[in-house]
């Protein structure tokens, strides 16, 4: 079955769970299905095949009652006291069941929590939550600035640079590693024409085509443009990595077990195999980051 691992890679590149686990405080709502599972093996390959194994539903030592137990014991070894009032879990793609307990408290499930400004969730590789997270918030900068995008005394270029510092960082943030769809890419278009729009002081009445508007502004390439530069950046970055490396070894796994009927899940890797087609970018040049980063950025799209 294709099994799409971006969620996973993006827990890999944000350093190690165990480094969390020490600055976290007795207050914090934890996910400790992935801290536990992330921090208490060694690194190899028993990681992912404990994910798997989990996500077949088959018994292993590693299950959730000693997940928790083991993370419990982390924090004791920290001088931290876990508050099971405030602890929720999260498990992927999987069908609810009994929660476990410790210390004879029930610990709640959750369906998503907010990890590092990004939003994880039970669909696993689909990153649909955290891009939509992610308009929300850009649309709500948006309109802290309108006065002074529809002001007359500003240039345009000027709000340009206040939307590439202000608004694409917030709109675009953790995008190397998104499971970018076509719905989600419509989704970062409409609230970039939004400032853009505003910024050239024309209202959606007044029926203006988007190209137009790019070439009012002398927009070329698009905040799309850059997540797709973004993540094949990113993919040469993980793929020139050691074979001990966890994001490496998060992106060339492969859940092996029967898929479900029908069409197969486009994946993040099938995003990335697009994007290096549409640059005319040979993939055996990720070997070479110099010029595998100026091609990222040219977007050669073949006639």
């Amino acid at each position: 079955m294709d099994y799409d691992l971006s969620s996973t890679i993006k827990a890999a590149r944000r350093y190690s769970v165990i480094t969390t686990v020490e600055s976290m405080t007795t207050t914090s709502k934890v996910n400790i299905m992935c801290l536990s599972s992330a921090s208490q093996t060694p690194a190899g390959k028993k990681k992912l095949k404990l994910i798997e194994a989990a996500s077949q539903g088959e018994d292993c030592e590693e299950d959730a009652d000693y997940m928790f137990r083991k993370l419990e014991e982390e924090y004791d070894r920290c001088g931290l006291n876990i508050n099971l009032t405030k602890t929720e879990y999260l498990k992927v793609r999987e069908e609810q069941t009994e929660d476990p307990e410790l210390h004879i408290h029930e610990i709640k499930r959750c369906s998503k929590y907010k990890y590092l400004g990004s939003i994880i969730s039970d669909e696993g590789g689909d990153s649909k939550k955290d891009i939509h997270s992610r308009g929300q918030q850009g649309k709500k900068v948006i309109g802290l600035l309108n006065p002074l995008l529809w002001s007359n005394k500003t240039s345009i270029q000027t709000k340009l640079r206040i939307y590439k510092a202000m608004v694409e960082l917030i709109l675009t943030y953790g995008d190397e590693c998104w499971h970018f769809t076509s719905k989600e890419r419509r989704l970062v278009e409409s609230v970039e024409m939004d400032f853009l729009r505003r910024a050239c002081r024309i209202s959606k009445m007044e029926h203006i085509k988007n190209e137009e508007i790019r070439q009012r502004t002398r927009r070329i390439y698009t905040s799309t443009d850059n997540i797709e530069s973004r993540q094949l950046i990113w993919f040469g970055h993980a793929k020139r990595m050691g074979g001990e490396r966890w994001p490496k070894r998060a992106m060339e796994y492969r859940h092996q077990s029967r898929r479900k009927r029908g069409r197969p899940t486009t994946t993040w890797l099938d995003g990335v195999d697009q994007y290096m087609r549409d640059r005319a970018i040979n993939q055996e040049e990720w070997q070479n980051r110099t010029i595998w980063r100026s091609k990222c950025g040219m977007r050669q799209k073949l006639k």
